[in-house]
């Protein structure tokens, strides 16, 4: 599953159909369109916990949508208007066609242009603007050098910079202490280098100055303005998370434009010779296939693979 559709799992979970858009004044009581959007989300989100991965798999609740807006068609309440931004938020997240969530968002604007939906779609454009264009910077950087990153601490003495490591195959995962998803990718990243021991790979894990230390302790840990403390309380992130692979401190932010980060865990795969081969994948989706493409750039570098 990729982190887009993690992510809608979680804001289902989170937010309620009726729930999407704040109101201040004590609720009214559900409209008919209101339950229907409730059972359609609802279903969406069994078949999400059923482990449903191939936007294909969603093809009925897509032209349920369809049926909604069509049955409730002239009504322009923000009930509707709901039923529509979660379409379009649906069809960007499950079907993952945001050409199609463009098209939903503008037609939205165009027929309830002072709803508060209208308002959120401003949002989620935004968002899909960013998206291409980190899209097209992921898209350009494949079989072009790596950008250049330099390390302010890291657990391997010597390393000050990612060209050090020319010559290997380098699995960079971008990350943060605060962020659940890519701890959650751990044990995945773990078994990785397991498998890969004794053979020219190296997994980094790169994260940047936060300003604080999150789940290490039951609070965040406050290192605002003292990079030494935020780094000397790594070793211990280490330890409590059992990562058995390098970590750095880049100089360069986590969200790094260079290699189109726009959300983490993000991980790019780096061939011997340099150049970047993929970006954008997420450590803990086994579609991403991090083993299969770390072993097929061994061969192709007539580098040791694993037994």
């Amino acid at each position: 599953m990729t982190i887009r559709r993690i992510f809608l799992a979680v804001l289902i979970t989170l937010l309620p159909a009726g729930a999407i858009f704040a109101q201040d004044e004590a609720p009214a009581p559900q409209s008919a369109a209101a339950a229907d959007l409730d059972a359609l989300v609802a279903q969406i989100k069994a078949k999400l916990n059923a482990g449903a991965e191939s936007g294909d798999e969603f093809s009925a609740e897509a032209k349920a949508f369809d049926d909604l807006l069509a049955k409730y068609a002239g009504d322009t309440s923000e009930d509707i208007v709901k039923i529509a931004f979660i379409q379009a938020t649906f069809t960007m997240q499950i079907l993952e066609d945001n050409a199609k969530a463009k098209e939903q968002l503008l037609a939205l604007q165009a027929n309830y242009p002072d709803s508060e939906g209208a308002k959120a779609a401003d949002k989620a454009l935004a968002y899909l603007e960013r998206a291409a264009a980190a899209e097209a910077l992921k898209a350009a950087l494949i079989g072009n050098p790596a950008p250049e990153l330099n390390f302010t601490w890291s657990t391997r003495d010597g390393l000050d910079k990612l060209s050090d490591l020319k010559g290997q195959v380098v699995v960079l995962d971008f990350w943060a202490t605060w962020c659940g998803p890519c701890i959650r990718s751990f044990p995945n990243i773990r078994e990785e280098v397991a498998h890969f021991k004794g053979t020219p790979v190296t997994f980094l894990g790169v994260t940047s100055l936060q300003g604080r230390v999150s789940n290490l302790e039951s609070k965040a840990i406050d290192t605002k303005d003292d990079p030494a403390k935020e780094q000397a309380l790594m070793p211990d992130f280490i330890k409590k998370f059992d990562m058995t692979w390098d970590v750095a401190f880049s100089e360069q932010n986590v969200f790094n434009d260079d290699y189109g980060v726009t959300g983490i865990p993000h991980l790019a795969i780096i061939a011997p010779d340099g150049t970047v081969r993929f970006s954008g994948l997420h450590p803990g989706d086994p579609a991403s296939d991090v083993q299969g493409k770390v072993t097929a750039l061994l061969k192709e570098f007539n580098l040791p693979v694993p037994n």
